[in-house]
């Protein structure tokens, strides 16, 4: 029902349609069992009749087709809404609010459990069809005999009463199933991010698959083996039982209610049809099982996504006048491990960044750099004190303008293939500009909106992500440790070149870095110690 429900509310229009084509399929179906019936039985030999049977054929494609591809239309512009209104969602939502939900568990709701629920709804058509074709299917048996009828009649609640208890084993293993995957995604993804560890260590790769993968791996086996194994019998059982229900009518009940012979043989040509509607229903709810299971995660995600989306102010707070100014007043962070219980602090911070300024943060590993670079970038909200940019402090309801004004390069850093730019001829030309000036044109060219390629070494990468940066053209960048993976030759051209360029060009610059010998590039040094600033001086560039 939650399936139906989801419809609904995509297009109660559409939905109304594909149950008015699924509704004369049915009509259509049943009439067709009727003529055969009255066929062979051979009340009908008439050229008449000849023509109604090829007649019904010819409107019981159209109908069908019709109702398949109007629910085609409705399932897959659903399933298009679903992804895209949690693409937006996640990118609304708060970077802490993704990573407490973690990668695995949105790597699987947004491709297994979108795939699920797609494959569902590309069974609902025919579901639906054979739903309406079984109904008047019972209708034509009660016309054709009531006596027989009211006796299938009462056999079929028990056989719902007794399914519905029947498949609450089978359901439970799904739902197991559903909690093994976020598990088996995790671990994937662990073997596959740190396969160069695993492939030095043959002995730690070795027991990280025996038993890590193997168990949990070895468990979802054995759950959904015993789930699916559950639902066959369910299904061979529901097939045998309708056969000897038909075998109960023709040759049992006969004996004590006899019927005429033409009736018994519309019956059981009837019956006979509708095993493969029956069969075809049993056995695709398995597959609403999953989807219902896979909905409500997603719903989940939806629900968790809203709670802490802010609706943003229209207008900018935060125009750029004259000078660009961003203040920290008495920051204070606490980031909270998510393996263990330990928190650190970052702050109090007092102190500003201004334009056309390089601005260097230093300090040792957890000194709180990276913390407070997702400040600044306003990836994080204080826990206490505020952020300004221009007098105006950061909230929640204006930090999607403020963080606009940034572009960063991070040290784990990501690349799109695509150039991600409204005008692309501009931003081709800049990108080969960039391209032969970092060195990098004989590596990769653009070709059709897109870097050629993106399979390149640590240093590399960062140069192509500093050429995506440099076509954002924001007021301030920020560079983490941009320089670590690049060969002397390229820091002496960032720290020396590339950076001044941009400081002429009124940008400001923010790099954490630990390269001390470029350190008389920047304007001013903070320097980080467990969470705190223990110097703060200007250089003498």
């Amino acid at each position: 029902m939650n399936l139906i429900k989801y419809l609904y509310r995509q297009s109660s229009s559409l939905l109304a349609l594909c149950v008015i084509f699924a509704i004369l399929s049915g009509l259509g179906g049943t009439a067709l069992i009727k003529v055969i019936s009255e066929g062979v039985s051979g009340k009908s030999q008439s050229p008449v009749f000849a023509l109604e049977f090829f007649a019904l054929c010819f409107g019981l494609l159209i109908v069908r087709s019709g109702s398949q591809i109007a629910i085609l239309y409705l399932t897959q512009n659903a399933v298009l809404g679903m992804r895209i209104e949690l693409s937006k969602k996640l990118l609304d939502s708060p970077y802490r609010k993704l990573q407490a939900l973690g990668k695995p568990g949105l790597l699987v709701i947004l491709t297994r459990d979108i795939e699920t629920f797609v494959n569902a709804l590309q069974v609902a058509p025919r579901v639906l069809t054979d739903g309406v074709v079984i109904i008047f299917s019972f209708a034509y048996l009660a016309w054709l005999s009531w006596t027989l009828f009211l006796i299938l009649a009462m056999t079929l609640p028990v056989c719902l009463v007794a399914f519905h208890f029947a498949q609450r084993y089978p359901f439970s293993q799904l739902k197991k199933i559903r909690a093994k995957l976020d598990l088996l995604f995790k671990h994937f993804r662990d073997l596959i991010e740190s396969s160069r560890e695993l492939q030095l260590n043959k002995q730690r790769g070795r027991l990280f698959i025996e038993k890590v993968i193997g168990p949990d791996a070895a468990d979802f086996r054995n759950i959904f083996i015993r789930g699916f194994s559950s639902y066959i019998w369910i299904s061979n059982i529901g097939d045998m039982l309708f056969y000897i229900a038909t075998g109960t009518l023709l040759f049992v009940v006969p004996l004590w209610l006899p019927q005429r012979a033409e009736v018994l043989t519309s019956v059981t040509l009837v019956l006979l049809y509708l095993v493969g509607p029956i069969s075809s229903m049993i056995n695709a709810v398995p597959a609403f099982g999953q989807a219902g299971i896979a909905l409500r995660k997603i719903q989940q995600l939806d629900t968790q996504l809203n709670e802490d989306v802010t609706p943003t102010h229209e207008m900018n707070p935060f125009q750029a006048g004259a000078s660009l100014v961003v203040a920290m007043e008495n920051v204070r962070h606490c980031y909270s491990s998510q393996t263990d219980d330990s928190k650190f602090l970052l702050g109090p911070l007092n102190f500003d960044i201004r334009q056309s300024e390089v601005l260097f943060i230093v300090g040792g590993n957890g000194s709180g750099k990276t913390t407070l670079a997702m400040l600044l970038l306003g990836l994080y909200m204080p826990d206490s004190g505020q952020i300004c940019m221009n007098g105006v402090a950061v909230t929640e309801s204006n930090i999607e303008h403020y963080r606009q004004n940034f572009s960063a390069v991070f040290s784990d850093v990501h690349l799109f293939e695509h150039l991600l730019e409204e005008d692309l001829q501009a931003a081709k030309v800049q990108t080969l500009h960039y391209l032969s000036r970092l060195s990098m044109d004989h590596k990769v060219k653009v070709v059709d909106g897109k870097f050629s390629t993106i399979d390149l070494s640590s240093g590399q990468k960062k140069r192509l992500a500093l050429i995506a940066s440099y076509l954002e053209d924001k007021p301030i960048y920020l560079f983490d440790e941009w320089a670590a993976d690049q060969d002397p030759a390229f820091k002496r051209v960032f720290y020396t070149e590339l950076l001044p360029e941009l400081k002429a060009r009124g940008k400001t610059i923010v790099v954490i870095s630990h390269d001390d010998a470029y350190f008389h590039c920047a304007d001013r040094i903070i320097k980080l110690e467990d969470g705190h600033v223990s110097s703060f001086r200007a250089t003498n560039a």
